[in-house]
């Protein structure tokens, strides 16, 4: 059982590195979407010492009672043990040999410390039918995950792979990940097989701090769900009774008839108002769910802008602004701004949480822009050198718990239906390139492969458009056309950011801040590992505008994320929190598992 207790010390100590990443807790519980089991070896061959010298469970049980008081409160895991009770293969029981020791919980961190004295190596390993009872104490809703740690190969029926096959594929919605311990080559196979069959990960531990590692990317993973955070809000169907919003992140739920009205209360006549959305799609581009955003200085006269989202993978984003170059024009001038949020695409999406956020820009200096610099040229695509790639990494699982990262080559894996995001700060006169290489998996479905896309601070798309015109060094998105083991590559490029860019359809790359990262992979494939790499071109600052001064509002900013997981909603103003100044985790020096969220999060089982 050593091993079993390096695993879930390793899963502790990845959510207190978590925590202490946090900016200041929200007032409301945070949902952390998935439960946890952890299933761990007690089997005779966990009195063994590792290559470093220390016995197996003893170096387990010491790792799990240092951390183990720093689990989030919020986070469900159990404990199930197996080989502990039954000594021999010939014995009645011993390929049942699985007791559930402590059940999922948040209020069972005594119980988890206390069972840790009470087993020791013993038994044979019955990997098979531990996995299925970790089906069962996982229960049938929401996201959950399986964490197995084992050093040796299964010496009972039934298969473990195939028993991984069946819960994932059951619409028992689990993720199997395998951790496993000073393993030789024959049992690594079959554990690797697990963790494939099962859409998780496999690692290789050689001894107890490789474990704990290894288990601080499988829990810190398992414990951030795909999510849309914000401050809960109520959209309203008419103008007249809109809901007041300012700069911030909201929450609401797409309605069954003509969309939300919200409005902006403007702090100065001039500024900026930038609104944009967030939402969950079953499928990408025309096929998939669209959402609009329309901003009005009157609802009845004038409208502002429009945006539609078109969405590349599991998430669809768009933003619009409120700004005219005429001075005068009534959208720059208006006290209020009137927000219409809709479902406008062929798949509708109501009844579905949707993502808003808010920034308000200050007014220029000069507001009749003269010394503006001129719109940049949209950048041309040169390939990057993938470098050595940092594997400390933990990438969020959307824009709101994102680790901000620098330019580099970062080492990450992907299961299917999973989304993976990374935030990069951006500035005046600069934009991003990110390049996905990897390995077509063996188990490949005839549609797409990964998709990579990059958006703004304010959920603006702001991209180079390569459609009908992909670099030459791309490979086609479409698997059926590359071969089991060749090498693909993928690719997005942020246009340059400049103020001026707001004045044609390059609107969206026209303030500085956070720009998200975010590769999207289908369901009907398999697991893949890739390198992401990033490369930040341009002067930094080149072309920024003087902004006038005033209360209330912060000029936008490359370190920033403009808007956080909190707003005022018509009243109530929680705190939140969101990806920033004060949270740049994820540095290519350093380790990088911050996460961030606001008042409440709604998380799907993608």
């Amino acid at each position: 059982m050593g091993r079993l207790v390096a695993a879930a010390a390793a899963a502790a100590a990845v959510a207190v590195v978590a925590v202490t990443a946090l900016p200041a807790p929200a007032a409301e519980p945070i949902d952390p979407g998935s439960r946890m089991m952890l299933v761990l070896d007690s089997s005779g061959s966990m009195a063994e010492a590792t290559p470093d010298g220390s016995i197996r469970i003893d170096a387990a049980k010491d790792a799990l009672r240092e951390v183990i008081g720093g689990l989030p409160d919020e986070q469900e895991v159990g404990l199930r043990v197996y080989g502990a009770e039954v000594f021999s293969q010939n014995d009645p029981g011993a390929c049942t040999d699985s007791q559930l020791i402590v059940e999922p919980g948040t209020g069972n961190r005594d119980q988890l410390t206390a069972a840790l004295d009470d087993y020791e190596p013993y038994g044979e390993t019955p990997i098979g039918y531990a996995l299925q009872e970790a089906g069962k104490d996982l229960g049938t809703e929401g996201p959950r995950t399986i964490v197995l740690v084992s050093d040796g190969e299964p010496t009972c029926a039934p298969d473990p792979c195939e028993v991984a096959t069946e819960l994932a594929g059951d619409g028992v919605d689990v993720r199997i990940d395998v951790v496993g311990l000073d393993v030789a080559a024959e049992a690594r196979d079959k554990l690797r097989c697990i963790a494939e069959n099962g859409h998780g990960t496999y690692y290789d531990a050689k001894d107890a701090d490789d474990l704990v590692r290894s288990l601080d990317t499988s829990t810190t993973r398992a414990s951030r769900p795909f999510d849309l955070t914000g401050t809960p809000i109520e959209g309203a169907a008419t103008p007249a009774d809109a809901p007041i919003i300012e700069t911030g992140q909201y929450l609401d739920t797409v309605p069954l008839n003509d969309g939300l009205w919200y409005r902006v209360e403007r702090t100065a006549p001039g500024s900026t108002v930038h609104v944009g959305v967030a939402h969950y799609s079953d499928d990408i581009g025309n096929s998939g769910s669209w959402a609009s955003v329309r901003l009005y200085a009157n609802p009845d006269e004038l409208e502002c802008a429009t945006a539609t989202s078109f969405p590349l993978g599991h998430l669809g984003y768009t933003a619009a602004n409120t700004w005219r170059p005429d001075p005068e024009d009534g959208c720059n001038t208006a006290d209020v701004v009137y927000v219409h949020v809709g479902d406008s695409g062929p798949q509708a999406f109501t009844g579905e949480p949707i993502e808003i956020a808010v920034y308000e820009e200050p007014p220029l200096a000069d507001p009749s822009g003269r010394d503006l610099a001129a719109a940049p040229e949209e950048p041309a695509w040169t390939p990057l050198d993938v470098g050595d790639p940092v594997t400390d990494v933990v990438p969020g699982t959307s824009i709101s718990n994102s680790p901000v990262v620098s330019d580099g080559t970062y080492a990450f894996d992907i299961n299917p239906g999973e989304t993976q995001v990374v935030a990069i700060p951006l500035d005046w006169g600069q934009n991003v390139q990110a390049q996905l290489d990897g390995i077509v998996p063996e188990e490949t479905a005839l549609g797409i492969g990964p998709t990579l896309q990059i958006s703004g601070p304010v959920r603006e798309a702001g991209s180079v458009d390569f459609y009908g015109g992909a670099p030459e060094d791309w490979s086609d998105l479409l698997w059926g056309t590359i071969a089991v083991g060749s090498p693909f590559r993928v690719g997005a490029q942020s246009l340059t950011l400049g103020y001026l860019n707001r004045t044609a359809i390059s609107n969206d790359a026209s303030i500085p801040g956070l720009r998200y990262v975010q590769v999207s992979y289908p369901d009907a494939s398999g697991p893949i590992a890739y390198t992401l790499t990033l490369k930040t071109n341009g002067t930094a600052g080149e072309g920024a505008p003087e902004y006038t001064d005033v209360d209330g509002l912060t000029p936008p900013a490359a370190e920033s994320a403009l808007v956080d997981g909190s707003g005022s909603g018509s009243g109530e103003n929680e705190p939140g929190g969101g990806p920033g100044d004060d949270n740049p985790t994820g540095d290519p020096t350093g380790d990088a598992t911050g996460d961030a969220t606001g008042d409440q999060a709604l998380s799907s089982d993608d």
